[in-house]
């Protein structure tokens, strides 16, 4: 006898009517004829009908037992779609604002269109796998095919949002979260160096090694003396020797400046132009730090300083070191097409982004000698595994570097002598005796 809410079902037709004949086929009986169903009923809806679920395909009335098992478990979420649990979960969470903003876009732009209108308490791998097949190739987005970072964050925003249903009772175990969802992986894309050769292909042709590219020394130089005498020559160069973040440097203040002690701080401030989070501080703690500065820097500073002693404050007071003429700090897009025009106005350079000007430092900074703490920290980086795997074998000369170092340490010997281990076998006599080793047949004796 079949257990409650669990039946066979099959897909014969009545030869008179042509309807199926469903639970009434007299060949149920017969082994592997038909499949399993079970239904569970669920809470009143707000309009008073009734919510039941119903799923078929069971090879056996034990398996279809166990799915209704697992959905009567949550049944106050029969009737409830993923995209309502997804609108209400966004709404309660508590999250940062800027948080909610993102999550709220992968909910609006991939995740409603995909999976919005299916039943949560039904919610499967399957169901989970088809829809980030369609949003990796951007099917029903105008922003189109997703790199595999940018899906990587939606899957965590329905994976957040899952695991908050599963605590409350409304689903079995989260979709999201397990590893039969095949995404594209994500790969961090290495930084090359515009060497010579590189240089000189991308001019014949136009071809670059990659889409994170960093200057040589040499070469940020040449950039550095084109713009000098730019009205914002001072946000590059601190830029590129101290590798702050775009909006980092965009939202120093003169205060944050430290003549004295040739100090720059870094606090934990938003982007100018960009909402605050309820707590006023940046996602990252590791991104408030004290940045040591060269004199150079600091001569730059001082007159820059001087030179705008009358210019109005911004809002509540704030002096900012880039402002527009009223004082209001400027917006950090702005620096990107600035720079995207300082380089291909006054220079024969070859392209990077602004944000790899920040690279650039960090390897000049390792290049130059100074160990991966102090890069670390001068960059902010939360963990030094990351500044270490990213930077260190950047440049070739750091490479070329630590081989002479290790050759150094091994073939290195005092002025005429060498070392018996360092012989070819052939050349090493036995210990204690004038026989050649026997790894070489002994010389014929001359007659």
């Amino acid at each position: 006898m079949a257990s409650k809410g669990v039946f066979k079902r099959c897909g014969c037709r009545c030869p008179a009517t042509g309807k199926q004949l469903g639970a009434r086929c007299r060949r149920l009986a017969e082994e592997g004829h038909g499949s399993w169903w079970f239904a569970v009923e669920g809470p009143k809806l707000v309009d008073g009908s009734r919510s039941r679920v119903r799923r078929s395909g069971y090879a056996s009335e034990e398996a279809a037992k166990v799915a209704r098992e697992q959905v009567a478990a949550t049944s106050k979420s029969i009737g409830l779609t993923t995209g309502h649990w997804l609108e209400h979960w966004v709404r309660s969470v508590a999250l940062r604002p800027s948080t909610r903003r993102t999550y709220q876009q992968h909910i609006v732009t991939y995740l409603t269109p995909q999976l919005g209108a299916l039943p949560l308490v039904t919610l499967s791998d399957s169901d989970v796998q088809t829809a980030f097949t369609a949003i990796v190739d951007g099917v029903g987005s105008h922003y189109g095919r997703l790199g595999p970072s940018t899906v990587a964050r939606i899957r965590a925003t329905l994976s957040s949002a899952l695991t908050s249903a599963v605590g409350q009772g409304l689903l079995a175990h989260n979709p999201a979260r397990g590893r039969e969802i095949d995404l594209p992986k994500a790969v961090r894309p290495r930084p090359y160096v515009w060497t010579d050769e590189r240089v000189a292909r991308w001019r014949a042709t136009g071809w670059r090694p990659g889409p994170v590219c960093v200057w040589t020394r040499e070469q940020t130089i040449e950039f550095l003396n084109a713009i000098a005498g730019h009205k914002r020559y001072l946000y590059y160069h601190l830029v590129a020797v101290t590798g702050l973040r775009r909006g980092e440097a965009a939202a120093l203040r003169e205060v944050d400046v430290d003549l004295r002690h040739r100090e720059l701080f870094v606090v934990t401030r938003p982007d100018p132009g960009e909402q605050i989070d309820d707590d006023g501080k940046l996602k990252s703690p590791h991104s408030a730090r004290t940045i040591a500065l060269d004199h150079v820097t600091i001569g730059l500073l001082r007159r820059y300083l001087t030179n705008r002693a009358t210019l109005p404050a911004g809002p509540g007071g704030e002096r900012y070191l880039f402002t527009i003429p009223t004082g209001m700090p400027c917006r950090r897009d702005l620096f990107t097409h600035e720079f995207e025009d300082l380089l291909t106005g006054r220079t024969q350079l070859p392209p990077i982004r602004l944000h790899d000007l920040r690279h650039g430092a960090a390897s000049l900074s390792l290049a130059a000698g100074n160990d991966l703490k102090s890069v670390q920290e001068m960059l902010g980086h939360a963990s030094i595994s990351f500044t270490a795997d990213y930077y260190i074998s950047l440049y070739p000369s750091t490479r070329h570097q630590a081989a002479e170092r290790i050759g150094a340490s091994l073939f290195t010997a005092s002025p005429g002598r060498v070392h018996r281990a360092r012989l070819p076998l052939h050349n090493r006599r036995v210990a204690g005796t004038a026989t050649r080793c026997l790894h070489r047949p002994a010389a014929a004796t001359k007659i």
